[in-house]
């Protein structure tokens, strides 16, 4: 398979990426924008008086140079571009390491814990808020009787050399203040500044010419010998970036600019190393077929690029008062709820403070109470309750409390419609998940009176007389308007996309009554837990006496209004299940009918025709070629981990899905929302890291193996 495909380096928490790898396509560095960077880049090698041979990562030219007025000889006919059949590429957890002819270029990209800065020794935080990555280039003369030039350069506007500006402790290039890459100063290192790469050998004793928008660094490497450089890649955006709520990042209390970042990252060199070694041993050991691990590793890489970890205390008097964002790929929409679900396996694994912060700033901001109507009714409000808006705001501007960026009114179940439920229904699993994994006594106490609201919520949307509940959706919000809710698979048809009375969202649904008498009954709230268990039995059976005998699969939409297959059917299991409320024996426990059932449901779609694609993706509805590669992943684990399914021939599902991304989505990297393999949409996106639940199959089928 080719190697040309875009991987986003990113440091945690900043909004930035380095991101290169698709062939004939510009990237490199792009800070708090959803996409790939415009620069060509220039990486490579000259040997003796040469050719100069470079990695395809840059358009070809588009014209001659005629910066101001004057006509500037570039033979281009000298560079020799390496082709497919010349790159070695390999990506790891936290690493990608690329090599052509006598250049090995590797990237580190590392992570591990997130500190919450309220508690953490403030170098703790400095160390792993540092928006920088690490790269290392080693040039091969072994063999040759001429030296060798290596170049790692890139073409864009306001470039300074960061030498002057240093006092010598750096040699590199920046764009402004903003981002650039640096090495130590050593002998046969040099940085320049010219109109093109060719410039750079044109026998000039300057090699700092200002006006030139290509800059980088020039490595000697002598005859007969080998030579290894390790360059800083780093970002730094000062003050206040954000609107509504005003925020600066967390790294701008610990470096001052880009100099700063640029140093520190180069002085702990060894320990950032160090650190993404750890995470690619620890996925290379685990217990995933090749195609899953890269399927990992690449969500990883697009999570972080991302994030950004804010802090609202805009002076360094003040304490810390963190902010956790996640950018929703190229939309750029904040803290989307329908991701921070999926998120949330990943960020409990390294940050779960993150998850607190964010499920405290949709309560204390993005909540709201509204009223519901039944459909055709529209002059009926009836009793509705607390929920949560679609996301915070968009492109670092935070919405005005209770508000999205997303959601409008009138839309009859279409795009751009309000999510009242789903979002319900999300905040309920996460914090149901996070309480358990934390053990967070302290956000149950804060937020123990909200449980109350939060089932009186879910109940009067489903009917508003007790009698009449089956503990399925079937008002809608009364912010729809004349229109009607949506799912988070909200470009898809209605077998997906509207929210009242659909399958997937009555299993989360059950799955929110479950975690709410779960909460309710450890607060010692016997009666309104009992109220909640007797929801969720009505849930399970609704969702059950829908079976078709017929087609053996229950259909998407519960009044008959779709008979397509759905695979989603099953996602609500996850959540009680991670919380222990699913034991081993789920078949036959409390909400065993419901498993069987779903077994069932699963065990038929799975199929050519239904819910896969010829070439053996996973197809999430029967009628529509929409799938989203994130949701795959959660339901892929929730197939083995829960339902115990064999999966029809894994491997060639997960080679299709890897086809996807590198065919289908190379310049984009990661995208999530795939039509026959090709991104349509939600792409540059986080949203992947739901993968990382295959390394718990991993553990757990580890630990059966040793027992």
């Amino acid at each position: 398979m080719t190697s040309s495909y875009n991987v986003q380096h990113a440091p945690v928490g900043a909004f930035a990426s380095f991101t290169l790898g698709s062939f004939d396509r510009r990237g490199g560095f792009a800070s708090q924008v959803g996409r790939p960077g415009d620069s060509n880049l220039y990486i490579g090698y000259r040997e003796g008086d040469g050719d100069l041979f470079l990695l395809p990562y840059f358009e070809a030219a588009r014209g001659p140079d005629v910066p101001f007025g004057v006509t500037l000889s570039r033979d281009t006919r000298r560079r020799r571009v390496f082709g497919d059949q010349d790159i070695r590429r390999e990506l790891g957890w936290a690493s990608d390491t690329i090599r052509a002819g006598r250049l090995t270029l590797a990237i580190y990209s590392p992570f591990g814990p997130i500190p919450d800065p309220r508690t953490a020794p403030p170098a703790e935080v400095a160390a792993r808020s540092c928006p920088a990555l690490i790269a290392r280039i080693e040039l091969d003369n072994t063999g040759r009787s001429e030296p060798l030039t290596g170049v790692f350069a890139l073409e864009a506007p306001s470039l300074r050399d960061l030498e002057t500006a240093s006092d010598g402790r750096l040699v590199g290039v920046a764009h402004g203040r903003r981002w650039g890459f640096a090495v130590r100063p050593e002998a046969g290192v040099r940085a320049f500044q010219a109109f093109s790469p060719e410039h750079a050998f044109d026998g000039s004793a300057d090699r700092l010419f200002r006006l030139g928008k290509t800059g980088g660094l020039l490595i000697e490497v002598p005859p007969g010998q080998k030579r290894e450089v390790w360059i800083a890649l780093g970002f730094h955006d000062a003050g206040a970036i954000t609107t509504g709520v005003e925020a600066r990042y967390a790294y701008t209390r610990y470096f001052k600019g880009l100099e700063d970042v640029l140093s520190f990252a180069l002085d702990r060199r060894e320990a950032l190393v160090a650190e993404a070694a750890q995470r690619d041993e620890e996925l290379s050991r685990a217990a995933l077929s090749p195609a899953q691990k890269w399927l990992l590793a690449q969500a990883t890489h697009g999570y972080f690029g991302s994030t950004e970890w804010l802090d609202t205390a805009l002076d360094d008097a003040s304490p810390p008062a963190p902010l956790w964002v996640v950018n929703e790929g190229e939309y750029e929409m904040m803290n989307t709820f329908d991701l921070t679900i999926d998120h949330l396996f990943f960020e409990l694994r390294y940050a779960p403070w993150a998850v607190r912060n964010v499920l405290d700033l949709y309560v204390d901001r993005y909540s709201y109470r509204d009223r519901v109507k039944r459909p055709g009714a529209p002059g009926e409000l009836l009793p509705g309750g607390v929920s949560f808006t679609h996301d915070m705001g968009v492109s670092n501007h935070f919405s005005p409390a209770g508000n999205s960026s997303y959601e409008r009114p009138n839309l009859d179940a279409a795009c751009f419609s309000y999510m009242t439920y789903e979002q319900l229904t999300n905040w309920i699993c996460c914090a149901g998940v996070y309480v358990a994994r934390t053990g967070d006594e302290e956000f149950l106490e804060r937020h123990g009176g909200l449980f109350t609201e939060l089932l009186a919520s879910l109940s009067h949307r489903d009917a508003p007389e007790p009698g009449a509940r089956t503990g399925v959706m079937a008002l809608d919000s009364d912010r729809c308007g004349t229109g009607a809710e949506i799912t988070t698979y909200d470009s898809l048809d209605h077998s997906l996309g509207r929210a009242r009375g659909n399958l997937y969202l009555a299993g989360k649904g059950w799955a929110s009554y479950v975690i709410l008498a779960h909460l309710l009954e450890s607060r010692g709230d016997a009666q309104r837990a009992a109220e909640a268990k007797a929801a969720a039995r009505k849930a399970a059976r609704a969702i059950a006496a829908a079976f078709d005998e017929r087609s053996g699969y229950i259909p998407a939409l519960l009044d008959g209004g779709s008979t397509s297959a759905i695979i989603p059917a099953i996602e609500g299991l996850l959540y009680p299940h991670v919380m222990g409320l699913l034991d081993e024996r789920a078949a036959g426990g409390e909400h065993g009918e419901l498993v069987q059932v779903l077994r069932r449901h699963l065990s038929a779609v799975l199929k050519p025709g239904l819910c896969l694609f010829p070439e053996g993706g996973w197809k999430l509805s029967s009628s529509s070629d929409n799938s989203w590669a994130s949701k795959i992943a959660l339901c892929q684990h929730i197939a083995r981990a829960v339902l115990k399914v064999d999966l029809p021939d894994p491997d060639r599902h997960e080679e299709a899905h890897v086809r996807w991304q590198i065919e289908g989505s190379g310049y984009w990297a990661y995208s999530d929302q795939m039509q026959r393999g090709v991104p349509v949409g939600s792409r540059y996106y986080p949203r992947g890291v739901t993968a990382i639940l295959w390394l718990d199959e991993a553990r757990s089928g580890q630990k059966q193996a040793r027992s």
